[in-house]
């Protein structure tokens, strides 16, 4: 709680430094490391996601930048360890959820059975999340210079995505 006290602080800052921006970033860090500590451990035990926590978190910071700048939104990724949907909590209204496909086959459309893991959360964050992103990759992280496989699927990973609610690509 004093944490996220302190980033709620230091957000609001930066919104009031820049409030027409109109979306701040609340997220996880580029790589895995959920929080261990009891409390985290049986949020993520309850929602069956390491989402849970991380959800319940932003939507607490987002209700404090709320306060003060109703229409400002607050974006977080579902990313590696939080990719998967939480059962119980919902993101709030102000909140963006990103999420992040970075796991699956690009070769292949996103919907299809290769990709079942990734349709099946995004089809999750679509039932719960108001403000879905998908953070789609176009890089080949194995070599920069090598083109990305996903020009094949795009038509229907596009159409994957309006078909479930995503608003930003």
């Amino acid at each position: 709680d004093a944490m996220r006290v302190e980033l709620t602080k230091n957000a609001l800052a930066q919104i009031r430094a820049n409030p027409t921006a109109g979306m701040i970033s609340i997220s996880q860090n580029d790589a895995h490391g959920a929080c261990e500590c009891a409390n985290c451990a049986a949020v993520a035990t309850d929602e069956g996601s390491q989402a849970g926590p991380l959800i319940r978190f932003v939507n607490a910071v987002a209700a404090d930048v709320a306060k003060e700048f109703p229409d400002f939104l607050v974006e977080t990724l579902a990313y590696q360890y939080t990719r998967k949907p939480p059962k119980v909590t919902k993101p709030a209204k102000n909140v963006i959820v990103r999420l992040c496909s970075i796991e699956a086959d690009f070769a292949r459309p996103l919907s299809g059975d290769t990709n079942k893991k990734f349709g099946d959360d995004l089809r999750g964050w679509a039932a719960i999340a108001p403000n879905l992103f998908v953070w789609n990759y176009v890089a080949n992280f194995a070599n920069y210079l090598v083109p990305h496989p996903n020009l094949a699927p795009t038509a229907d990973d596009l159409r994957f995505f309006a078909a479930n609610r995503v608003i930003g690509v």
